[in-house]
């Protein structure tokens, strides 16, 4: 382990009938993990190919390494080396770094796709988690919003709104990973709606073409 002090992270709220260690914080923690911006981006990018059949794998795993792989190993070296005080970066005076690296590795991506003349389905998904990224970036400036919600709402919306159940899958997730924020304290209810809504606009950004608005 380095030898670098870590900044502790924001304490855990306590109630007497939510301590850390209760079924319900542990269902949250859990949630939290498998509802990772990562983890729920990077099923997002490769599953282009699943969605859209003129989309390449190796476009979809190249925007996946620039856009999601990059930013992920440098959060892992921030956080192994203390700049950050957790996984999830819950200390808004912490993002900036990993949000500036990840905007660069995004931009650099999109130059290698365009030039490579990636299918435009991925060029274009790319662009909308760079306008998430943005977004996300303008909003922290001054306050802390749930990236979390953001990017699990903006997934929901955008993938799948067309399956069976859809809606009532998508309103579940979002829910879900509310609910896990608030609960294990990383963020407040209007943190995580001022997430939702991020990720509502950026999923708009991408749906209203395909159905021709």
């Amino acid at each position: 382990m380095s030898a670098t002090p870590t900044i502790e992270p924001e304490p855990v709220q306590q109630t007497a009938s939510g301590a850390p260690g209760s079924r319900a914080a542990v269902i949250a923690t859990l949630l939290s993990h498998v509802f990772s911006p990562a983890l729920i981006g990077t099923l997002v990018l490769l599953s282009i190919p699943l969605r859209h059949p003129v989309a390449t794998w190796s476009s979809a795993l190249l925007a996946t390494a620039f856009t999601i792989a990059i930013p992920w190993v440098a959060l892992v070296a921030m956080r192994w080396s203390g700049h950050v005080s957790d996984i999830h970066v819950t200390r808004r005076e912490q993002r900036w770094p990993l949000l500036l690296i990840t905007l660069v590795s995004i931009l650099i991506g999109l130059g290698i796709l365009t030039l490579t003349a990636a299918p435009a389905v991925v060029v274009g998904e790319v662009g909308l988690f760079l306008l998430g990224l943005l977004l996300v970036g303008a909003v922290n400036l001054f306050w802390k919003l749930s990236i979390h919600a953001a990017v699990a709402s903006f997934a929901a919306l955008y993938c799948l709104l067309a399956l069976p159940l859809g809606p009532h899958l998508a309103v579940l997730v979002v829910a879900l990973v509310g609910w896990s924020r608030v609960r294990i304290a990383h963020h407040t209810p209007s943190q995580v709606l001022a997430g939702t809504v991020v990720g509502v606009l950026v999923s708009l950004g991408g749906l209203l073409p395909v159905f021709g608005v």
